[in-house]
């Protein structure tokens, strides 16, 4: 299941919120070793706290959170605009209406227990929010990656135009560009109902 919250949902869902800054901490900073604040165990920023994020959460039938990322309007504060923006030198400064930033996705490899579990949810995830776009009138989204990543992006059905690659000392990522359109949707629940029937089969 997936669920769209915005920080005015904090003070009725606390223990989601708990669950996926903490997952947050245990992906960025203790498994991937970024510089980012870890705060009792819960890893925030400058955006959970001041700006007006949409948070897509994946969750299980007992309400456990399996991944999560966030949402940002370009026509406000962005990481791609401060954080990132020294990763680059092309201009990478996409502001408009219909483009938003995507941040923060996050998938513990406790969530399923497999690979191809884990990459259901970074799926289901995925589907969730160009169901949100569509929606929403968004028609594109932005988003810094690391370059391995394009593969599951190509394998989910979703993959990014490239808009940049980081100078070398930065590392091996890139900024680019997702296009939301229905055959996009159509095509990442074909391939993810797909996963589901292969993997029904094998364990029955």
């Amino acid at each position: 299941m997936i669920l769209t919250l915005t920080n005015a949902d904090r003070a009725e869902r606390p223990v989601l919120f708990d669950q996926m800054f903490q997952s947050r901490a245990t992906v960025f900073h203790d498994r991937l070793g970024w510089d980012v604040t870890v705060e009792n165990g819960r890893e925030m920023d400058w955006y959970d706290r001041q700006a007006d994020p949409v948070y897509l959460l994946a969750v299980d039938d007992e309400q456990r959170v399996l991944g999560s990322l966030r949402l940002l309007a370009t026509t406000g504060p962005t990481m791609l605009r401060s954080e990132f923006r020294h990763f680059f030198d092309d201009d990478v400064d996409v502001t408009a209406p219909t483009i938003w930033e995507c941040t923060r996705f996050c998938v513990p490899p406790i969530a399923g227990g497999t690979a191809r579990e884990v990459n259901n949810v970074s799926a289901e995830l995925l589907i969730g929010l160009c169901e949100l776009c569509l929606n929403s009138g968004i028609e594109f989204i932005a988003g810094v990656y690391e370059t391995p990543m394009t593969r599951i992006y190509t394998r989910i059905g979703w993959c990014p135009e490239k808009l940049a690659q980081a100078r070398p000392e930065i590392g091996d990522i890139q900024v680019g560009i997702w296009e939301v359109s229905s055959e996009v949707l159509a095509t990442m629940r074909q391939r993810l109902s797909a996963r589901i029937r292969v993997r029904q089969v094998v364990t029955a």
